[in-house]
This record gives C-alpha cells, sequence and structure tokens, in this order.
C-alpha cells in the first residue's frame, strides 16, 4: 500500500513539474511574441512613412505599366495612358516624359485603364474585326502587345464591351506581380528598418527570452490587447512591462560587457528584425491565441 502511495506520490509530482515546464514556456512564448508585435508596429509605421514620402507605390506602378506596354522610354503608350484622364485625373495631360508628370497615380482601376487603352488606340463600337485590327496595326508599334489586342478583337467579334473585360482582365493579373515585386521591396525594407529599431532600442530576443525564462512572472505585466493598438502605445507598454530591453541597464547593458556577448546580441537583434517579417496583424493573431491559451491552464 505504501508502494502505491509513493508511486502515486511521484506521478504527481511529474504532472506538477511538467504542468509548470508547460506555463513556463507559454509564458515565454508569449512574452517573445508581444515584443515581435509591438517592433513589427514601429517598422510598419516607419516603412509606411519612407514609402508614402518616397511615392515608392506610385514609381512602382508606373515602372509596372512601362514593363506592360513595353514602352521603357516612356515616349509612346504608357505615355499616352498616363495623360488619360480615366488613369491620372489629378495630371493636365500635358507630360513629354515621366518627369514632367504633374501626378502619378498610386492605383489604377483595371476597367479604367481598359477604357484608357481603347480610348488611346481609337477602337470604337460597331466596327468590324478587319477594321479594329487595322486601327491597332497602325496605333501600335509592338509586335506583340499589337499580337495580344488583336487577338482579343478576333476572340470577341469586335465587341468593344467584351475587348474592355478582356484588357482589364489582362491589366488586373499583370498587377498582381507588380503588387508582389511591391511586396518584396517593402520587406527588405522594413527587414533593415527593424533592425535599425530593435539595435537603437536594444531589443535582443536572446537577452528578453533568458528573462522570461527566468522570470515567467515578468508575462503578467504585460498590457491587455486592442485592435487599435499604435506604435507609440505599444512602445509604451513595452517600456512598462519590465521587460529587459534598451542601454544602459544592468541586464541588457553590453558595452563593458566580454566580446563574447555581441556575437549573442547581433543575434538577437537579427532574430527580433526577422520576426517582424511575418507582420503585425500575424503577431497580434498570435498573442491573441497565445492568451486564451494560457488562460485555460491551471492559474
Amino acid at each position: 500500500m505504501q508502494e502505491l502511495r509513493d508511486v502515486s506520490r511521484r506521478r504527481v509530482k511529474r504532472l506538477v513539474g511538467f504542468a509548470m515546464f508547460g506555463s513556463t514556456i507559454l509564458d515565454l512564448a508569449t512574452g517573445l511574441i508581444f515584443t515581435f508585435l509591438v517592433i513589427s508596429l514601429i517598422a510598419s509605421a516607419v516603412t509606411e512613412g519612407v514609402a508614402s514620402a518616397l511615392s515608392w507605390r506610385a514609381k512602382t506602378l508606373l515602372q509596372g505599366v512601362k514593363d506592360l506596354l513595353n514602352d521603357q522610354q516612356f515616349t509612346g503608350l504608357a505615355l499616352d495612358i498616363y495623360n488619360h484622364d480615366l488613369v491620372n485625373p489629378r495630371s493636365n495631360g500635358l507630360a513629354t516624359s515621366a518627369g514632367k508628370l504633374t501626378a502619378k497615380p498610386s492605383y489604377i482601376e483595371p476597367t479604367q485603364f481598359a477604357a484608357a487603352l481603347i480610348d488611346v488606340v481609337g477602337l470604337v463600337p460597331g466596327g468590324n474585326v478587319a477594321a479594329l485590327q487595322q486601327q491597332i496595326g497602325a496605333k501600335i508599334k509592338d509586335q506583340q502587345l499589337k499580337t495580344m489586342l488583336t487577338g482579343f478583337v478576333d476572340r470577341t467579334a469586335g465587341d468593344i464591351d467584351r475587348v474592355r473585360d478582356d484588357v482589364a482582365s489582362w491589366f488586373d493579373n499583370s498587377m498582381d506581380r507588380v503588387a508582389g515585386a511591391y511586396k518584396r521591396k517593402t520587406q527588405l525594407y522594413s527587414f533593415f528598418i527593424a533592425l535599425a529599431v530593435a539595435i537603437a532600442l536594444n531589443v535582443d530576443t536572446i537577452t528578453i527570452a533568458t528573462a522570461l525564462w527566468r522570470q515567467p512572472m515578468l508575462v503578467k505585466q504585460l498590457p491587455t490587447l486592442s485592435d487599435g493598438m499604435k506604435p507609440t502605445d505599444g512602445y509604451d507598454d513595452l517600456r512598462k512591462s519590465g521587460l529587459p530591453f534598451g542601454w544602459g541597464t544592468a541586464e541588457t547593458d553590453i558595452g563593458s560587457s566580454p566580446n563574447w556577448r555581441w556575437p549573442y546580441a547581433l543575434l538577437g537583434w537579427l532574430i527580433t528584425a526577422a520576426a517582424t517579417l511575418f507582420g503585425a496583424p500575424f503577431w497580434f493573431d498570435t498573442l491573441q491565441r497565445f492568451v486564451q491559451l494560457r488562460g485555460t491552464g491551471s492559474k
């Protein structure tokens, strides 16, 4: 009987130890995810500000239209499209080069692009297929583009509305690739901005993880999540959370530390920066799930 009681006690101890271990893991993950969320918010806000100031979207779209219409010099069809009021209503329509555009759109509606292209080429409703194809050949010199448009006219039997729909679909599919290129560009800049923020604030993932492992109670000081969480609010919450970051504190100061600490600090900064590539919405949703998971366990 005594042996059964001893076995039961050992099993209970193992279960309690496992539960405590699991709780520590959840606390560690929750603290790190909150940190990644805050840095992601700051990095995305800075990246968006830089993108807006430098007109990245408008410039990327312009290059995408030039590629699409095979008009890299911006002296032919792409220029005519950008001077069209449907595509660029804020421009005066008199530009003779990209540098003389008074405005550049950041987004073009596919149906408006299609209507503008039909106007520029001079396609009119009611024309027969041969006449429409002849008009395309007279206006468009690029063979690839000419073949595509004459094919649209042939397949739709000269129905301008259907031609417009085909052009709009073609433009929309092409802009998906442009959007992908823009996303890769912003992600690259966002990583370097996040790395700069991580170094400036000394947000070292390894140091924070070590502190959370040793002091799980730090997670209790994290603020309540809010859908309207702003970068400044997130930074204030991170500063008040008690997590070890910043310069000049005993836990985070590496200025007078042995040389072997620097590689770990650099690795910690890189991990922090790399985590921001997932984006603030991802970390916000993940943090909500972890908070709910922690709430279902024993206190």
